[in-house]
């Protein structure tokens, strides 16, 4: 039963009511009666009591905590909120061998404006110098893609005046969103890990700065024809948004997860059991198939009917996007929901237009180079988004 918290002027009545029960004396009707005064004085304590009391309930519960107390409770589980992490970058510096591009010399990304440092001293070999360099700043704001330019902060005799970026070494990643953390305390709470069971990889994967989600299966080669020879393992990868705005990892941080599921990054041990090998497991990224909407027979408001489709192609694409693969044994099962079918995006789009007086006749859904549905079950690895609404 939830708590409701009586508001502060009923507690001030009921604070008189107990001193004329308690004196046996009526309270007089003047406002700066010593009753009434002293009753109001103690309602807004007892109010702020309440409140502060409700709060600290909440936050002793991972359903609803926020913060430090929702990381305390994940810590309890070994759920760790991921922090930031700085993008870590191999570049190419022409030079003329033997020249030494120190440590801590800062280079600015050319697309981004981001200053980056060297991590250590290195000599130019073979008309090339390649030195790491590390983002000043932490966050998916310091990424870079292979190719990308830099321009050296100061001159290096018999160097050029720029860097290309030839590998990610370290995907920068922002501080873990809260909502997201929640869901991983949330399944730590309710799973059972153990002897590297899909459990585990899913834990050890999304321990990684930057993965949005994990989807671990038993078996590889998600088509035709599939395999599920003993020992072969997939997890598929979704990156957070920061990284790329449709969750496709890139291939540094597949190579991350991939060493997170090996080895234990606190201790660096193997955590994988006896047998299973690094060569039967693949680690790749989700897909994100695309999905086009017909709406039939619109009927709103001219003056609202700009707004209902702006609030539909929103709807949709939420929609759209929350749905995900289900993976028996690791998600639970009254959370289903990788599902797409005409009832719920026809729902989806009627809970738009109910507030405006609007309606449809009819809704379409195709995926994009596969055909028209009524029915569709995502596959593994594969998320969806929406590609389009039109109006027939």
């Amino acid at each position: 039963m939830a708590l409701t918290i009586p508001t502060t002027e009923e507690t001030k009545d009921t604070n008189i009511a107990n001193l004329e029960s308690s004196l046996n004396q009526d309270t007089p009707p003047n406002d700066k009666a010593y009753n009434k005064v002293i009753s109001g004085v103690e309602a807004l304590n007892i109010t702020g009591l309440y409140k502060y009391g409700a709060e600290r309930a909440k936050q002793n519960l991972a359903l609803t905590a926020t913060g430090q107390d929702l990381e305390d409770i994940g810590a309890e589980y070994g759920v760790n909120r991921n922090q930031a992490e700085a993008t870590v970058l191999t570049v190419d510096i022409v030079a003329e061998d033997g020249t030494v591009v120190p440590a801590g010399f800062p280079l600015t990304g050319q697309s981004n404006g981001i200053r980056y440092f060297t991590d250590s001293s290195t000599t130019a070999a073979s008309g090339v110098a390649s030195p790491s360099i590390t983002a000043s700043v932490a966050g998916a704001v310091g990424g870079l893609d292979v190719g990308a330019t830099l321009s050296l902060g100061r001159e290096i005799p018999g160097a050029a005046s720029t860097a290309t970026v030839t590998s990610v070494d370290n995907t920068g990643a922002d501080i873990e969103d809260q909502e997201a953390y929640r869901e991983r305390v949330l399944f730590a709470i309710r799973s059972t890990p153990g002897a590297g069971n899909t459990t585990d990889y899913k834990r050890w994967s999304e321990k990684v700065s930057g993965v949005q989600r994990a989807y671990p299966y038993a078996g590889r080669n998600f088509g035709s024809p599939s395999s599920t020879n003993p020992g072969e393992r997939t997890v598929f990868i979704e990156a957070t948004s920061d990284v790329q705005i449709d969750g496709i990892a890139p291939q540094s941080l597949l190579d991350e997860v991939r060493e997170a599921i090996n080895f234990n990054p606190d201790t660096g041990a193997a955590q994988a059991p006896l047998g299973l090998e690094d060569d039967t497991m693949d680690v790749l990224s989700i897909t994100r198939s695309s999905f086009n909407v017909t709406i039939t027979g619109l009927v709103v408001d001219s003056t609202l009917e700009a707004q209902a489709k702006a609030d539909i192609e929103t709807a949709l694409d939420l929609y759209l996007r929350g749905t995900r693969p289900y993976i028996e044994g690791v998600d639970i099962l009254s959370e289903r929901n990788d599902t797409i079918s005409k009832l719920t995006v026809s729902t989806t789009v009627q809970s738009v237009l109910d507030p405006l007086g609007g309606s449809a006749q009819d809704v379409t859904i195709e995926l994009v180079g596969a055909g028209i549905f009524e029915l569709y079950t995502l596959q593994p690895g594969e998320l969806a988004k929406l590609a389009g609404v039109a109006y027939d």
